[in-house]
């Protein structure tokens, strides 16, 4: 008769508790949760290539699994947290003390509170408007139209967020959302 605590039963209850963690890193919302979440799957898969006598691959997990892919996770996330705006509309210097006032600043700041973003607005990059959203990861150009008094906001069609302030700016007139795909031109 085996005992309760054999090898045979740790590891399929580890592989189960995989199965388990495996399904919260899917189903759940929280980016964070899910890191750590990654971390837990990491060290149970290490756990079971230590109990099959493969060490060296379990070392390899921990550092890499547990260790180094949450951390990238963990960056990632946190460079999310920021809204980068363009703002052509203004040439030259943008105080970093100066209250932007204005109705499109003032969806701005109701959109960047919804969603818990830090807004950055710069009007001193120079550049195509495709790479400045390609490659320097402008979330949002801002164009104002001084003869109409109307403002055209631009972003990638690909970002949620875009969809997200074209609803916000939908009872608004006097500016109009305009999305792209990756790789369009929009001039």
């Amino acid at each position: 008769m085996s005992s309760f605590f054999s090898t045979e039963n740790i590891a399929f209850a580890l592989q189960v508790l995989m199965i388990i963690v495996s399904l919260f890193i899917v189903f759940h919302k929280k980016n964070f949760t899910i890191i750590i979440l990654i971390s837990v799957f990491s060290l149970l898969a290490a756990t079971l290539y230590t109990m099959n006598q493969a060490p060296d691959v379990a070392i390899a997990e921990v550092a890499i699994g547990a260790a180094i892919i949450p951390l990238i996770y963990v960056i990632s996330i946190s460079r999310q947290r920021e809204y980068i705006v363009l703002d052509k509309s203004r040439h030259g210097f943008i105080d970093p003390d100066e209250v932007l006032e204005g109705v499109v600043y003032d969806i701005l700041n109701e959109f960047v509170q919804t969603y818990d973003l830090n807004l950055n607005v710069c009007c001193d990059i120079e550049g195509s408007e495709e790479d400045l959203t390609k490659e320097l990861n402008v979330d949002l150009i801002i164009d104002y139209d001084l003869e109409n008094d109307h403002y055209t906001l631009k972003g990638k069609a690909s970002s949620t967020l875009m969809s997200k302030l074209k609803r916000l700016t939908a009872n608004h007139p006097s500016i109009t959302v305009v999305t792209f795909k990756d790789g369009d031109s929009i001039d």
